[in-house]
């Protein structure tokens, strides 16, 4: 039979974890030492692992802020060209047009990295309802 001390590495799972033996490469620091810290990382969790950073929550509600500022724009837009000024309505359009994609873009990054993705599914639903051009290809379809 083999001596336990001598073996180094033991497979024992399929997945590559291994049994490794505790060695004191230095001599000169011991557990009696007062400066002797073994608590690992500071950011290690209790098993083991790393713990996760925290994500960035504020991400996702900017995603929804702009997309609730895409329907006010739309809504300041529309009032004002039927008010009569069509320069400034047409103008505004451009600004919604703009804060749209920027919500769309937001929206789908915080989808892909998992930040806060109910408010940044709420913020993509306003942005791409609130469009203008989306609007104006939906009422170009039905209408005829």
């Amino acid at each position: 039979m083999t001596n336990p001390g001598d073996i180094d590495r033991i497979a024992t799972k399929v997945v590559p974890y291994y049994v490794v033996g505790v060695v004191d490469d230095d001599p000169e620091i011991s557990a009696d030492d007062p400066n002797f810290n073994d608590d690992g990382p500071d950011d290690a969790a209790p098993d083991g692992y790393l713990a996760r950073r925290p994500r960035p929550t504020w991400l996702g509600y900017i995603a929804a802020l702009l997309g609730f500022a895409t329907l006010v724009l739309l809504i300041v837009a529309m009032l004002v060209a039927t008010g009569g000024n069509f320069g400034a309505g047409t103008a505004l359009s451009y600004a919604t047009i703009i804060v749209s994609i920027s919500a769309i873009i937001t929206a789908v990054i915080c989808l892909v990295l998992g930040y806060q993705r109910r408010w940044a599914a709420f913020g993509l639903a306003l942005a791409i309802l609130a469009n203008p051009i989306g609007l104006v290809t939906v009422f170009r379809y039905f209408g005829g």
